[in-house]
């Protein structure tokens, strides 16, 4: 069954709510507050089914002046608009504050339905059909059809019906594979059942016993139940109205103009890019720095108005703009918003969100003009690549890519496959980083051990952490991707934590040859008593520091054993001492310590260390007091 939101709009007294109960045969004026003053103070709905083929929402706003913010809420979710105007009142200051708000909304499918037609006679009704014409002339409802009905007698509500039906069929249904979201705009609850909120479902689907999240107030629950007009089922879709009956909150836990999603999936944004148009009114221009009314889905927030490239937007006119916001909006790109002034009660705009997560731009800057055109009229690809690219060398965590273009996981999944085999981006792990500058990232990694090298010749080679730090921030799989491309290339190489530049070893000049070679003869010597970097460095009178370098430089080559600290022996004397200890051990099948010092003759300075690299070298095994060959 095709289901399809439709809503009302117009002046206060002009009988929406009657109509609706005319045709659906239920009253949306619930509360006693409406039925005693005899106007709709909240927002009210009704459902109509056609046989089995379509299934109508119907959101019934309030036209009076002072709940506009009202009327944007439950506008923001429909597809379709039934544009009220009474045919003894004609066309009134919320009839044309309302199709304001229907045109920035992007309401362009809907039909004009002048009510109250028993209250006159045939020539006003023509004369309020005229008015309504030149009212909608060059506006998005202009040719939308005009049916005058009269709810008390049931005159033309076939034909309004019939009307309905034949726009509904020509329209597509909203797609349930996007993010899920459905904004409160009703919170009670009933005895035995607990807390339940209704909404109209904007996108996505969510079914029975999913968490979900109450945005922006981080609290989360469990969904017990879910129904569409007034019948329980196990999923709600995009396009319908829903009641969801949550598990896990109380009613006070929850308010309208919150957001419900899954978990995760939604971001709070205290900044968010906009095309913003300011309605042609009589009014004075719109300085930067406003204040202003924030209407988005149910929700109404205060955001100071930023203008790029002017000091002020004037009436008609449409601007690239940011708004700033105390307390956080929960939005997508392409959502709509209305905009009202601060201190007057009235429309004056609204317009698209292009990015919910932008920088602070320089006002004037040249380059806002490509940037307003890319997130206004670029492709989705084109949108996510700017969003990867605005990462910079972090990257983006690729399960926020849906949010940023407001698109769901398997769209961007795709989008993500084809920028990568295009060689724009690159996926580690959980993280996507344009190729831009992720080659920017190894072009640095090379410049810092290039530097290393000139300013250390006689180190092997820098730490690999140390490496880490001093480049960009960045997850460490995205480091290590670097450093392994880097070493594929041919360009790097590393050594246990070492990382060097590929054939970075200068020639050696006659001064570092001589001390190299008295240091392995001082080693050599020694055997498994060898000197310390200190003691080395008074005897040829050389610094510790450099001494420390030219060691590191001979382990690296395989000359030297550094066995722990500044312990260390000549490869010939170590391989000495584990040829006579696995001869020792083969034919008496373990050893002592004490064993050990009867061959080599050392003392506890040299014993242990040298037990404990046999050990870490996997030549033997300690078991008790005594070792055994590994093997």
């Amino acid at each position: 069954m095709k289901k399809i939101v439709i809503g009302t709009a117009g002046h206060i007294d002009h009988g929406k709510t009657s109509l609706i109960k005319a045709i659906t045969g239920i009253d949306c004026d619930r509360l006693k507050e409406e039925k005693d003053r005899g106007i709709t103070t909240e927002l009210g709905f009704a459902h109509y089914k056609f046989g089995n083929d379509l299934l109508l929402g119907i959101v019934d706003v309030p036209g009076h002046e002072k709940f506009i913010k009202h009327m944007v809420a439950g506008a923001w979710g429909i597809d379709m608009v039934l544009l009220i105007v009474a045919a003894d009142e004609g066309v009134m200051p919320q009839t044309r504050e309302h199709i304001d708000i229907c045109e920035l909304l992007g309401l362009s499918k809907g039909i004009v339905v002048i009510t109250k037609k028993d209250l006159v006679d045939e020539d006003m009704v023509e004369l309020v059909t005229e008015d309504v014409q030149d009212l909608l002339k060059g506006r998005l409802l202009e040719g939308a059809a005009i049916i005058p009905v009269s709810s008390t007698t049931g005159e033309n509500l076939e034909m309004l019906m019939n009307t309905i039906k034949e726009i509904a069929a020509q329209m597509q249904e909203r797609s349930g594979r996007g993010i899920f979201r459905l904004p409160v705009d009703r919170v009670f609850s009933l005895k035995g059942l607990g807390t339940i909120v209704t909404g109209t479902c904007i996108s996505g689907s969510i079914k029975t016993g999913e968490e979900i999240e109450i945005y922006p107030l981080n609290k989360r629950a469990k969904i017990r139940n879910i129904q569409t007009y007034h019948e329980d089922t196990t999923e709600a879709i995009a396009g319908e109205r829903v009641a969801l009956n949550l598990q896990g909150l109380e009613k006070q836990d929850i308010d309208r103009g919150t957001i419900i999603g899954r978990p995760d999936t939604l971001i709070l944004s205290n900044r968010i890019d906009v095309a913003f148009k300011y309605l042609d009114l009589p009014f004075k221009p719109i300085k930067n720095d406003s204040i202003l009314r924030f209407h988005i889905a149910t929700t109404q927030e205060e955001g100071r108005l930023i203008l790029f490239g002017k000091d002020t937007i004037e009436p008609g006119e449409e601007l690239f703009a940011q708004f700033v916001f105390s307390n956080p909006v929960v939005a997508l790109p392409d959502d709509r918003f209305i905009i009202r002034g601060s201190y007057m009660v009235q429309t004056i705009g609204g317009g698209k969100i292009l990015d919910i997560t932008p920088t602070k731009h320089k006002r004037k800057a040249v380059e806002l003009d490509s940037l307003y055109n890319l997130l206004k009229e670029g492709t989705y690809d084109e949108k996510a690549e700017y969003h990867i690219m605005k990462g910079g060398h972090k990257g983006i965590d690729k399960t926020l890519l849906p949010v940023f273009i407001g698109k769901d996981a398997s769209y961007t999944a795709s989008i993500a496959e084809r920028l990568t085999q295009l060689g724009k981006i690159k996926s580690i792990g959980k993280t996507i980083v344009h190729m831009d500058y992720f080659k920017a990232y190894k072009k640095t990694l090379k410049e810092i051990l290039a530097d290393f090298h000139e300013k250390n010749p006689l180190k092997v080679g820098i730490s690999k952490e140390e490496l880490r730090m001093r480049l960009p921030v960045v997850e460490p799989l995205v480091f290590q991707a670097a450093l392994d491309e880097c070493i594929n290339e041919g360009e790097v190489e590393t050594e246990k934590d070492k990382v060097r530049a590929k054939n970075a070893e200068k020639s050696i000049d006659t001064e570092v040859e001589r001390l190299e070679n008295s240091i392995l003869k001082m080693l050599f010597n020694a055997g498994a008593t060898p000197p310390t970097l200190k003691e080395i460095s008074i005897e040829l009178k050389k610094s510790e520091n450099q001494i420390r370098d030219i060691v590191q430089r001979l382990s690296y080559k395989g000359k030297v054993i550094k066995v722990k600290g500044d312990i260390c022996f000549h490869n010939d004397v170590m391989e000495n001492i584990k040829e006579k200890i696995t001869a020792h051990l083969k034919e008496k099948k373990e050893m002592t310590p004490v064993d050990f010092r009867s061959f080599f003759d050392v003392s506890r300075k040299y014993l242990i260390p040298i037990l404990e690299y046999l050990d870490e070298i996997k030549l033997t095994i300690r078991v008790g007091d005594k070792r055994v060959l590994r093997n």
